[in-house]
C-alpha cells in the first residue's frame, strides 16, 4: 500500500524532499521492484530503538550494496526508515544518492541527522581482502554519537549480489566508554567495530588456524 498512496502523491504533486535530498515516496516506489532482488531477512531488530536517534555501525566490502540492503532490512523489520552515511559528494552521483537516503559521512552531517531523531547508517572501512573481518572506524566519524549520547548498535550484513539473499543481523548498543576524553571516543569505535566483528563471527564462526 506504501507503493500505492505514493504514486497518487507523486502525481498529485504532493511530496516532499527534505533538507538532506531525501526522497522517502522515490524509495517507496522503487521497492517493489527491488524486491525481487534483494531478499532481506533481519535477526535482533528489537535493538533498534523504536523512535530517537542512533547510529547503526555495519561491515561493508563493496560499498554501495550494504548500505541499501540495510535500510531496507531496518525498514521491513523496524518499520523505521535509516539514512546511509558515505555517498560521494560529486555530482550527479552524490546527489541521487541522496535521494534515497544518502549523507556525506561527516561528523557534521551524522549531528545533524541526529538531532533530527533519525537512525543513522555508519559504515567501517571496507573489508576487500577479507569480506567477514570487520575493517576499522575513524573515531572522529562517531564522535557525535557519544556527544550526543545516543546509541550505537551493531550491524552484520552478509549475502551475495548474485543470490539476492541477504541477512542482517543487528545486536545490542555497544558498551559506553569507561575512559575520558579523546581515549574515549577511540574506546567506543572500537567497541563498535568489536561488536560487528563478533556479529559476522556468530553468523560464519572461524574456522582456525585459517581464520
Amino acid at each position: 500500500m506504501s507503493a500505492v498512496s505514493a504514486l497518487g502523491r507523486r502525481l498529485r504533486g504532493d511530496y516532499e524532499i527534505d533538507e538532506w535530498g531525501h526522497d522517502p515516496d522515490l524509495v517507496d516506489l522503487l521497492a517493489p521492484v527491488v524486491r525481487p532482488f534483494m531478499r532481506v531477512s533481519v535477526e535482533g531488530a528489537a535493538h533498534v530503538p523504536s523512535s530517537g536517534p542512533a547510529v547503526l555501525v555495519a561491515n561493508r566490502r563493496l560499498g554501495l550494496v550494504e548500505p541499501f540492503v540495510l535500510l531496507r532490512g531496518v525498514r521491513q523489520a523496524t518499520g523505521r526508515r535509516a539514512r546511509f552515511l558515505g555517498v560521494p559528494d560529486v555530482a550527479p552521483v552524490g546527489p541521487w544518492l541522496r535521494r534515497f537516503g544518502g549523507t556525506v559521512n561527516r561528523p557534521d552531517e551524522l549531528a545533524a541527522l541526529l538531532r533530527a531523531g533519525h537512525l543513522a547508517a555508519l559504515p567501517l572501512g571496507p573489508g576487500l581482502r577479507k569480506p567477514l573481518r570487520a575493517g576499522a572506524l575513524a573515531p572522529e566519524c562517531i564522535a557525535p554519537a557519544l556527544a550526543m549520547d545516543v546509541p550505537v548498535v551493531p550491524a552484520a550484513i552478509v549475502g551475495g549480489e548474485l543470490t539476492g539473499r541477504w541477512d542482517v543481523l543487528l545486536g545490542p548498543p555497544v558498551p559506553r566508554p569507561t575512559s575520558r576524553g579523546p581515549l574515549a571516543l577511540a574506546e567506543l569505535a572500537d567497541n563498535a567495530r568489536s561488536a560487528v566483528q563478533a556479529l559476522l563471527d556468530e553468523a560464519f564462526p572461524p574456522r582456525w588456524p585459517f581464520s
